[in-house]
């Protein structure tokens, strides 16, 4: 709904004749539809420019003053035939405003804008001009607004500088600012000579049969380009590990998750929704075609020198085809088991488990947990003349001198269980499993496990004990367990508290039953957290560590396993033996002020006892 102040801008826009009664009924129409104002469907629409707007303002407000007519419905002007001190030169308080700008008088800066989403500078009516490291200048309807410069400073961790301007005219800059933002990041301007500079694409790019060449020559544009292009880079520099493409019914938004949190990027025009998704399927090789269907795929890309691998999930939804794209970066520097977090016992116990000449090492947890990193580290600590080291992974996530890594190809029906058989007959020390997702494939890794091979492979369970349940789900006779594995280490990520901003606090009753800790018991450990600062994008967090439990078999819990006992039973029976929980070595990060309270709350479970 149009607003008095709106109507006299477009009033006097039209009485200029600045427009005429066509535009503004356009611009009504798009209002009605976008949910916006007048004003800035009028620059939306190209009609007007947010300066002219300034100025009609501008003399909206001097006009105000000169008749002693209000400038704002909300601002009554002194009653007619009264003098007072606003007449006479001294303003009473209720009545003096403070003077506004205009935006003709400031540059935008690009980078600013990015500190910033749209829908944020939306919500709290705020555009940012200018950024510095510690310092966001930003225009605003209502410069005593605290909720929106607090909301500014905790999304930018910066300090954040107001200027008070029309709101008509803020709303409209909003709009063309950040729409011509949208539109640089799909500029035309770049040749395939600079997107090459940024990106090799390595994937194929035959089409097949039976595809419009109009889709073709809408792919091969240099915006979708620019797109993909982009959204890979920002990626990358942002260290995150995917990224999520979600159609909307105008727009399509852009997530990264960082650290393992989802976190906004952009937005964009769901007109470009067909042509950025059909560019990744054709990288993945997936079939353009098809939208109706979910579909997998894979390629490679080098970006800025680095070797990045992408498997791309499509799945057809409402207003169109999601699609989530996993990043591995191949040119990863592996580090050695004692930079993962492990405690002095477990990393003691676990380095005694990786040398012994053969048997099963399972490592469990939820999907990006970090399971093949500790592997992966594992098998670097391990690799030596001495050892043939071989493995056979969907996909390889990293390269690693002086190892045989084998690629799971499903289309060429080269599976795990295939490759696993002719592993066997390589004569292998040390064999690594991706994963045993399936009954064939954990039979023939236990098979080699029992036949003078030391097996390393991961599966996704809760907690340590119950991998013994899951094996017995899979199919494996429980005596096969019980005589074959030697150990098992489940694993969880929490964020690392950012060591910019740690500081000391008190741990909440509510985190303390969590944590099933007494008085007592907290009163023996330091609590940390993040404060939030620039560093960290004022989160409190930054970078992730892994929490671990390990459970060594021993003699009590093979017994046990080959009797059929469920995973509660082998819990306890592990914990009396001596094995540390996930929640156990969370308190310890906390002390160490290595993670939050609410970090090792979020990955713990209902059964995990000390």
């Amino acid at each position: 709904m149009a607003t008095n102040r709106d109507e006299q801008i477009v009033q006097a826009l039209a009485s200029q004749g600045k427009i005429g009664a066509a535009q503004i009924a356009a611009a009504q129409e798009l209002a009605e539809r976008a949910g916006k104002s007048v004003v800035a469907a009028l620059v939306q629409g190209g009609y007007v420019t947010t300066n002219e707007i300034a100025e009609v303002a501008e003399s909206l407000g001097e006009d105000a003053e000169a008749t002693g007519e209000p400038s704002s419905p909300h601002e009554p002007a002194a009653a007619k035939g009264q003098e007072g001190p606003a007449r006479a030169g001294h303003r009473s308080p209720r009545t003096l405003r403070p003077t506004k700008t205009s935006l003709a008088n400031y540059r935008v800066d690009p980078d600013a804008l990015r500190e910033v989403p749209k829908v944020v500078a939306e919500e709290h009516k705020v555009l940012p001009l200018t950024v510095s490291d510690q310092r966001l200048l930003v225009a605003m309807a209502d410069k005593s607004d605290v909720f929106a410069v607090d909301a500014v400073r905790a999304r930018t961790g910066r300090r954040v500088e107001a200027v008070e301007v029309e709101e008509a005219e803020l709303m409209a800059a909003i709009d063309e600012y950040y729409k011509v933002q949208a539109q640089s990041l799909v500029s035309t301007t770049a040749t395939t000579k600079d997107i090459e500079g940024i990106v090799r694409l390595d994937a194929g790019e035959d089409l097949g049969i039976g595809v419009d060449k109009a889709i073709v020559d809408m792919i091969d544009e240099g915006p979708v380009v620019r797109i993909v292009t982009s959204l890979l880079r920002e990626a990358i520099r942002q260290r995150a590990s995917d990224i999520h493409i979600e159609p909307g019914p105008e727009v399509f938004k852009v997530r990264y998750r960082v650290d393992g949190q989802l976190l906004q990027q952009t937005t964009l025009d769901m007109d470009l929704h067909p042509g950025v998704v059909s560019r990744i399927k054709i990288l993945a090789e997936c079939d353009i075609s098809e939208g109706r269907l979910p579909q997998d795929g894979r390629f490679s890309t080098t970006v800025d020198d680095a070797v990045i691998d992408l498997r791309v999930s499509t799945l057809p939804t409402f207003w169109g085809e999601k699609v989530v794209l996993r990043l591995l970066d191949r040119s990863r520097v592996l580090v050695s088991l004692s930079q993962l977090g492990f405690s002095t016992d477990t990393l003691r116990d676990f380095e005694r488990l990786i040398r012994m000449s053969q048997g099963m090492i399972l490592v469990t947890g939820p999907t990006g947990s970090g399971k093949s990193t500790t592997l992966y580290s594992a098998l670097h600590a391990i690799n030596d003349e001495t050892r043939n080291i071989t493995t056979v992974e969907d996909p390889i996530e990293y390269e690693v001198s002086g190892i045989n890594q084998t690629q799971v190809l499903p289309r060429i029906d080269l599976t795990f269980s295939l490759a696993l058989r002719h592993i066997l007959r390589q004569d292998p020390d040390v064999i690594l499993v991706g994963e045993s997702r399936d009954l064939e494939t954990a039979e023939m890794a236990f098979r080699a496990s029992l036949t003078g091979h030391l097996v390393l492979t991961t599966l996704h369970t809760n907690d340590a004990p119950s991998a013994a349940t899951r094996l017995i789900d899979i199919g494996i006779a429980p005596y096969i367990i019980a005589s074959s594995v030697i150990g098992v280490l489940a694993q969880r990520l929490v964020r690392r508290v950012c060591p910019h901003c740690r500081e000391t606090c008190t741990a909440t009753d509510m985190e303390l039953e969590r944590l099933q800790l007494t008085p007592e018991q907290a009163s023996k450990i330091q609590f940390h957290k993040g404060r939030g600062c620039s560093r960290c994008r004022n989160t409190g967090f930054s970078g992730r560590v892994a929490v671990y439990e390990l459970m060594v078999m021993n003699q009590e819990l093979r017994d046990s396993i080959a009797a059929g006992a469920n995973s509660s039973v082998l819990r306890q029976i592990a914990l009396r033996t001596g094995m540390k929980s996930l929640r156990y070595d969370g308190l310890l990060k906390i002390n160490q002020g290595i993670t939050s309270a609410s970090e090792v709350i979020r990955v713990s479970f209902a059964g995990d006892d000390f």
